[in-house]
């Protein structure tokens, strides 16, 4: 389910971005730019959560042919059976990969932050304090190569640089503070974090790390000093040891563009109100994600995190797999009287729809797991992926009605195997009646 919400979101954010740049990016109205990027992060964090429920509230995304009568049972297998069609074990594997894969790059983004938010604890803990009125001063040794930062209610910067230039420094920090410029970068960070393989994420970190340094430069010039010395201030602090990523820092922001920005002329109210070209973009990420073979993409790589790894599914709780070994991968598998076709059939004549699921039109795919033992009995039913207590109640008892089954082997000798088949329950779709001319 991360994973796509995590697509949704990193499409809408990427249609936020286009019109960002296209629009707004540039212009000295670092207020209206910065309150456009901050509500383009706030609507693709949020609408997913509407687009997903309204994905997984439609019953079928298959075309109606395919409806199938009450009580018959799909052709779908996933895995334990030797006939079903390659091209699913490719799909559901690839699915399952680009899930362990974003997984994997969502931790080391984490790890990688919160290791940056430690580097920040330790300077900060290790420097003097100085409190000024409402916030703190941390002054550390030269041996630190840092530039002046702040994070959250604290001034970070070493002894030379306040004794050189600190009022400046400090003016600069202080429009940091006290616009909340922390609280932007830890949703900045969040996001990149959910989203760490789209390229709108960082690119859009950085446009909110550049406002940020264009509102504090304006303080800075607002309260009274020198262009040119504050200038020649940026020049000299322009290096410095930036593992303080997470923080707002004074050489973090292009020399170049922010000198460029101060003599740029403020812009006038009819320009900010392209602004609004943030709705349309917003209603074109909807609109891909609406798609039906996005959703259904969208839907499956939401179910395959749970129906595509058995391997990963806890261990049966009965008490009888603790005596004997029961095998995921087999060399002969295990096979229901007749082969698969019989099985399908067996169901089908077995199946009883539930009739408060039937009222209620509740339908669905149940994913049901369950061993054959080594004398071909079945035991063990769970289920892996449920649709609501009735369908999941039916297909319990199904699995425990089944006959025997020719027990799977390994090198010829019968063992206990896992199966596991998707059973899914569809009501079929009244006919339209046809109009009389």
């Amino acid at each position: 389910m991360i994973l796509s919400y995590s697509i949704i979101s990193s499409i809408i954010l990427a249609f936020c971005y286009i019109a960002y740049r296209i629009f707004m990016a540039g212009k000295r109205q670092h207020a209206v730019n910065r309150g456009m990027i901050l509500l383009s992060y706030a609507v693709s964090l949020i609408i997913p959560i509407a687009i997903l429920v309204a994905i997984f509230q439609t019953s079928s995304i298959e075309p109606e042919i395919s409806v199938i009568k009450i009580g018959e049972i799909s052709e779908e297998f996933v895995d334990g059976n030797a006939n079903a069609d390659p091209g699913d074990f490719i799909s559901l594997n690839i699915f399952s990969l680009i899930y362990k894969v974003y997984i994997t790059g969502f931790l080391i983004v984490v790890c990688y932050y919160l290791f940056g938010l430690a580097m920040l604890w330790r300077l900060i803990r290790k420097g003097e304090r100085k409190q000024f009125g409402n916030f703190t001063l941390i002054l550390v040794d030269d041996s630190y190569k840092t530039s002046p930062f702040n994070w959250k209610h604290s001034i970070v910067m070493r002894r030379s640089d306040f004794e050189g230039d600190g009022d400046m420094i400090l003016i600069h920090e202080y429009a940091h503070l006290k616009l909340y410029h922390s609280a932007d970068l830890l949703v900045a960070y969040a996001t990149i974090c959910l989203q760490w393989y789209n390229p709108a994420a960082w690119a859009m970190r950085e446009e909110l790390r550049d406002i940020h340094e264009y509102q504090a430069d304006e303080s800075v010039i607002e309260s009274g000093v020198n262009v040119k010395e504050y200038q020649m201030l940026l020049l000299k602090r322009a290096v410095g040891y930036g593992y303080q990523s997470l923080a707002n820092s004074l050489n973090h922001s292009k020399l170049q563009k922010r000198v460029t920005m101060m003599y740029n002329k403020k812009t006038s109210l009819r320009r900010r109100l392209f602004a609004l070209a943030l709705i349309p973009a917003i209603g074109a990420g909807i609109a891909v994600t609406s798609i039906p073979s996005v959703a259904g993409v969208l839907k499956s790589i939401a179910e395959s995190s749970v129906e595509n790894l058995p391997e990963t599914i806890s261990p049966v709780s009965d008490e009888t797999t603790k005596e004997r070994e029961v095998f995921v991968a087999v060399q002969d598998q295990a096979e229901f009287p007749g082969g698969m076709p019989n099985l399908m059939h067996w169901l089908s004549e077995h199946v009883n729809y539930p009739k408060e699921a039937e009222k209620a039109n509740i339908q669905g795919r149940v994913i049901i797991k369950f061993i054959i033992e080594a004398d071909g009995s079945v035991t063990n039913p769970q289920i892996v992926k449920g649709v609501s207590p009735e369908l999941d109640k039916e297909a319990i008892r199904l699995v425990r009605a089944m006959p025997k089954w020719t027990p799977a082997k390994n090198n010829g000798t019968n063992v206990a195997s896992y199966f596991t088949i998707p059973i899914s329950f569809k009501l079929k779709a009244d006919t339209p009646k046809e109009e009389n001319d």
